[in-house]
Protein backbone atom coordinates (compact mmCIF):
# COMPACT_ATOMS: atom_id res chain seq x y z
CA UNK A 1 0.00 0.00 0.00
CA UNK A 2 1.36 3.38 -1.34
CA UNK A 3 0.25 6.04 1.37
CA UNK A 4 -1.32 8.71 -0.38
CA UNK A 5 -3.26 7.22 -2.97
CA UNK A 6 -6.60 6.63 -2.68
CA UNK A 7 -8.06 2.42 -1.94
CA UNK A 8 -9.37 2.34 -5.75
CA UNK A 9 -5.74 3.14 -6.83
CA UNK A 10 -3.74 0.76 -4.58
CA UNK A 11 -6.15 -1.51 -5.65
CA UNK A 12 -5.71 -0.91 -9.50
CA UNK A 13 -1.96 -1.67 -8.03
CA UNK A 14 -2.29 -4.86 -6.30
CA UNK A 15 -4.19 -5.94 -9.84
CA UNK A 16 -1.06 -4.73 -11.44
CA UNK A 17 1.06 -7.28 -9.49
CA UNK A 18 -0.83 -10.03 -9.75
CA UNK A 19 -1.49 -9.41 -13.37
CA UNK A 20 2.64 -9.00 -13.90
CA UNK A 21 3.59 -12.09 -11.31
CA UNK A 22 4.99 -9.45 -9.45
CA UNK A 23 4.69 -10.04 -5.55
CA UNK A 24 2.16 -8.41 -3.65
CA UNK A 25 3.70 -5.18 -2.26
CA UNK A 26 6.25 -4.75 -5.01
CA UNK A 27 5.35 -1.54 -6.49
CA UNK A 28 5.38 0.09 -2.90
CA UNK A 29 8.84 -1.00 -2.38
CA UNK A 30 9.85 0.40 -5.88
CA UNK A 31 8.10 3.81 -4.24
CA UNK A 32 9.66 3.38 -1.11
CA UNK A 33 13.23 2.70 -2.87
CA UNK A 34 12.79 5.88 -5.32
CA UNK A 35 11.86 8.26 -2.58
CA UNK A 36 14.64 7.10 -0.51
CA UNK A 37 17.26 6.46 -2.96
CA UNK A 38 17.02 10.24 -4.72
CA UNK A 39 17.84 11.27 -1.30
CA UNK A 40 21.28 9.68 -0.60
CA UNK A 41 23.94 12.04 -1.46
CA UNK A 42 25.52 10.56 -4.83
CA UNK A 43 21.58 12.22 -6.20
CA UNK A 44 20.54 8.80 -5.84
CA UNK A 45 21.36 7.60 -9.51
CA UNK A 46 22.79 3.69 -9.44
CA UNK A 47 23.82 2.73 -12.63
CA UNK A 48 21.98 1.82 -15.43
CA UNK A 49 22.59 -1.16 -17.50
CA UNK A 50 19.00 -2.25 -18.45
CA UNK A 51 17.47 -1.18 -22.22
CA UNK A 52 14.03 -2.58 -21.88
CA UNK A 53 11.57 -3.49 -18.93
CA UNK A 54 9.44 -5.80 -20.38
CA UNK A 55 9.84 -8.87 -18.89
CA UNK A 56 8.99 -7.63 -15.18
CA UNK A 57 9.88 -11.12 -13.24
CA UNK A 58 12.85 -11.52 -13.64
CA UNK A 59 13.40 -8.24 -11.15
CA UNK A 60 15.97 -6.84 -13.54
CA UNK A 61 14.75 -3.60 -13.65
CA UNK A 62 15.08 -0.31 -12.07
CA UNK A 63 12.66 1.19 -9.42
CA UNK A 64 11.80 3.83 -11.17
CA UNK A 65 11.07 1.91 -14.34
CA UNK A 66 8.75 -0.32 -12.57
CA UNK A 67 6.88 2.98 -11.26
CA UNK A 68 6.68 4.42 -14.76
CA UNK A 69 5.24 1.13 -16.34
CA UNK A 70 2.71 1.10 -13.58
CA UNK A 71 1.62 4.45 -13.84
CA UNK A 72 0.33 3.54 -17.34
CA UNK A 73 -1.67 0.45 -16.38
CA UNK A 74 -3.59 2.96 -14.50
CA UNK A 75 -6.96 4.30 -15.12
CA UNK A 76 -6.52 7.78 -15.14
CA UNK A 77 -7.25 9.10 -12.08
CA UNK A 78 -4.99 6.55 -10.38
CA UNK A 79 -2.46 7.56 -12.75
CA UNK A 80 -2.97 11.05 -11.77
CA UNK A 81 -2.53 10.22 -7.59
CA UNK A 82 0.60 7.87 -8.41
CA UNK A 83 2.17 10.84 -10.50
CA UNK A 84 1.60 13.53 -7.90
CA UNK A 85 3.26 11.06 -5.29
CA UNK A 86 6.16 10.32 -7.48
CA UNK A 87 6.62 14.12 -8.13
CA UNK A 88 8.92 15.55 -5.74
CA UNK A 89 11.29 12.33 -5.84
CA UNK A 90 11.35 12.87 -9.69
CA UNK A 91 11.56 16.64 -9.09
CA UNK A 92 14.64 16.02 -6.65
CA UNK A 93 16.67 13.97 -9.23
CA UNK A 94 15.98 16.46 -12.05
CA UNK A 95 17.00 19.49 -9.38
CA UNK A 96 20.29 17.10 -8.93
CA UNK A 97 21.41 15.76 -12.01
CA UNK A 98 22.01 16.78 -15.60
CA UNK A 99 21.09 15.48 -18.49
CA UNK A 100 23.98 12.95 -20.09
CA UNK A 101 24.48 14.22 -23.49
CA UNK A 102 26.22 10.46 -24.48
CA UNK A 103 23.35 8.26 -23.44
CA UNK A 104 21.09 6.70 -26.29
CA UNK A 105 18.09 8.96 -26.11
CA UNK A 106 15.59 5.99 -26.72
CA UNK A 107 16.47 5.37 -23.06
CA UNK A 108 13.52 7.22 -19.89
CA UNK A 109 14.55 10.48 -18.42
CA UNK A 110 15.87 8.79 -15.35
CA UNK A 111 18.42 7.03 -16.78
CA UNK A 112 19.53 9.56 -19.22
CA UNK A 113 20.84 11.56 -16.10
CA UNK A 114 24.09 11.89 -14.08
CA UNK A 115 24.59 13.61 -10.71
CA UNK A 116 26.94 16.94 -10.71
Amino acid sequence: MIRGLSASANRQIAAFERSHGLPAGEVAHAFRRWNTSVRLPSGGLEPFYERDATDLRNGDYHVRTLLEITLHALRPRARRELSTVIGPADEHVLDRTLNNPFAPQDLPWWMRRIGV
